[in-house]
């Protein structure tokens, strides 16, 4: 009997091996299952989660590289038939000299192809500044024309939104004599609203003088002021056109303007670059050359936002009032006071002209 239960104890005994043997094979196997297979389901550990974390983090700090400030003191110094480029240790800014007319435009297609838009976009990296000027000498306040916004042709473009809208009201002649000139003024002054008489003239890039045309509206009352009254508003799109200038919704280029005055015979002063400046910065440049016989072309603000707008400075009183022939504003008051709508305009450049 002792014998049988000594059997069955070994026989059990034999059975509880070989079952554990069977679990161990299986739990190995299935370990090595997880490991090896191509497609695991398992949830990644926490090594495998660091991983992805860090890959992660690189992708997005090279993601936001291209948004980082660049250090301009490594850029070399360039020389083109338009420009001069070169840093400028004292004024830690890049400084543009220009050789001709085109200068600026030629700066802003070789700032894009060499992927240094922010020379363009920010104002606080780059001066411009005429030839033979030492940047050395410029107040380091003074900033590059912050000009580039909003359209893409950037440096110069004008007279957008509020600034340049249909008046609600008003049925004035579309060429006007200044009624009370002021001292240094001349009565044969002309004067043309830009959303009257001439005010639905389409423009070659779209949109009306209405909306967007102080910039010829303003050369027009320069021309024929000096030049004749065959000048209008729509013969002076008509330049622009032929020429190719920008003239649209986006408005007008400064340059484009002293252009087509020079072409017509008028003499224009270098630019007078100003730091959206209020009037009582800038008045007295202006008496300086106003002294001299000079009128002068203004690009203003009208807004914190823009609102850019151009109108000619013909005065300036004992006050220090501006005053201007302003195709929109001045619509009601021939000359019109700048100075009236205080803190605004803010100035941003200014040329003289006046007849050979």
């Amino acid at each position: 009997m002792k014998k049988i239960y000594l059997i069955v104890a070994g026989a059990f005994l034999i059975l509880l091996i070989i079952i554990s043997m069977i679990l161990s094979l299986g739990k190995k196997s299935t370990t090595n299952n997880l490991s090896n297979s191509p497609f695991p389901t398992s949830i990644p550990n926490q090594e495998s989660n660091e991983q992805v974390k860090d890959i992660s983090q690189n992708l997005s700090n090279l993601s936001n590289s291209s948004n980082s400030p660049i250090d301009i003191s490594t850029i070399e110094p360039i020389e083109t038939e338009d420009f001069k480029l070169q840093y400028s240790l004292k004024l830690n800014k890049i400084v543009v000299e220009k050789k001709t007319s085109q200068a600026e435009e030629q700066f802003i297609n070789w700032a894009d192809q060499n992927q240094l838009s922010q020379l363009i976009e920010n104002p606080d990296l780059t001066l411009i500044v005429d030839q033979g000027k030492n940047p050395d000498d410029f107040n380091p306040l003074l900033e590059f024309l912050n000009i580039f916004m909003k359209f893409g042709q950037g440096t110069s473009t004008t007279c957008t939104g509020q600034a340049c809208l249909t008046p609600t009201s008003g049925n004035q002649s579309s060429t006007i004599q200044s009624p009370n000139p002021l001292p240094n003024q001349s009565s044969n002054f002309a004067y043309f609203a830009q959303c009257n008489g001439f005010g639905d003239t389409q423009l070659p890039d779209g949109c009306d003088l209405c909306y967007a045309g102080c910039g010829p509206t303003t050369v027009a009352m320069i021309a024929a002021s000096y030049l004749g009254n065959n000048f209008t508003p729509k013969t002076v799109v008509d330049i622009y056109k032929s020429k190719g200038y920008l003239l649209g919704c986006a408005g007008s280029r400064y340059s484009d303007a002293k252009q087509v005055l020079q072409g017509l015979g008028l003499k224009t002063t270098d630019y007078l670059i100003y730091n959206n400046e209020t009037a009582d910065k800038v008045v007295p440049d202006l008496r300086n050359y106003l002294a001299g016989g000079w009128t002068f072309f203004a690009l203003t603000r009208f807004c914190d936002n823009g609102c850019g707008h151009f109108f000619w400075i013909t005065d300036v009183d004992s006050q220090g009032n501006i005053f201007a022939y302003d195709p929109y504003y001045g619509r009601y008051e021939i000359p019109y006071n700048e100075n009236s709508r205080y803190p605004y305009p803010l100035y941003r450049l200014a040329f003289g002209v006046k007849k050979l």
